[in-house]
């Protein structure tokens, strides 16, 4: 598996981000594009209607797509969703041409992100926590890491259900972690091994968990500095908060290492309330 070109950058909402050249109205593939619905560091989604429903297509951003390899990211993105087809990941429909550009068209998901459960009574956000466990539990066994789990990679289906989004940075279990957002990447110590890409898909797990139960992120936007570093104390309602705060912070601190990595924190996730 080729490592991607391009290295993920901070969202941005749509409103914060240079509007980019606009594709309302233009046709791709059986497609019509409708508006702009997401911005992040090297992609936009944009919403689009055809064939009696809607869809999102992702393309990589004006500024970015004269850079070798990112045409490519979108064919391996697609190429990787096909592969892996799972019901807790994006569906992948297919490639289209929007004006001389490449889009992915997957399944348009209108239910938003977690960015508004966060800090919400946990009954309100475990089930579509165990779900993003087992898509990435799913991802594992196929020998694949994500590489860039957040709020804003969760989003929620007409239906209810959970997807997780944007394989973007995904990489072979055992290679370096990447460059993911700051404020889920694990910590690596200029004196010890770095984190694996499976390692830290365990503490950005851990960091998403955090920052649902908690309202804030564990470590603040730039991340966490050190391995054994604790996040600031949280309040739990009750003992099934406890516990998952308890875990969310063996795994914090452990740097998403064995033992306290993505299985032990899955494990916890998918304990809490289910008895």
């Amino acid at each position: 598996m080729r490592t991607p070109a391009l290295a993920p950058e901070p969202d941005a909402a749509v409103s914060q981000v240079a509007h980019p050249p606009s594709l309302r109205g233009r046709v791709c593939g059986d497609w019509r594009v409708v508006e702009l619905v997401g911005c992040g560091g090297t992609a936009e989604v944009w919403r689009a209607v055809g064939r009696g429903h809607d869809v999102a297509l992702k393309l990589t951003r004006p500024e970015l797509r004269s850079r070798p390899g990112s045409a490519e990211i979108l064919h391996r993105e697609l190429e990787l969703l096909r592969t892996l087809r799972n019901p807790y990941l994006v569906t992948p429909l297919t490639i289209v041409d929007c004006g001389g550009t490449p889009g992915l068209a997957l399944e348009y998901l209108p239910g938003g992100d977690l960015v508004p459960l966060l800090g919400a009574p946990h009954e309100q956000w475990l089930p579509a926590l165990r779900s993003v466990a087992a898509a990435l539990k799913a991802l594992h066994d196929s020998g694949i890491a994500h590489g860039d789990v957040k709020a804003r990679n969760v989003l929620l289906a007409a239906d209810g259900g959970v997807r997780l989004i944007d394989l973007t940075t995904a990489r072979p279990l055992a290679s370096p972690a990447v460059e993911a957002t700051a404020a889920y990447r694990a910590p690596s110590p200029a004196t010890a091994v770095p984190a694996t890409a499976g390692e830290a898909d365990g503490f950005a797990l851990a960091a998403l968990l955090y920052e649902l139960l908690a309202g804030r992120l564990p470590y603040g936007p730039g991340g966490a500095s050190a391995i054994g570093a604790s996040p600031a104390a949280v309040a739990a309602s009750d003992a099934e908060a406890v516990n998952l705060l308890t875990a969310a912070t063996d795994v914090l601190r452990a740097g998403g290492r064995s033992p306290y990595g993505l299985s032990y924190l899955a494990d916890v996730i998918e304990s809490v309330g289910s008895a």
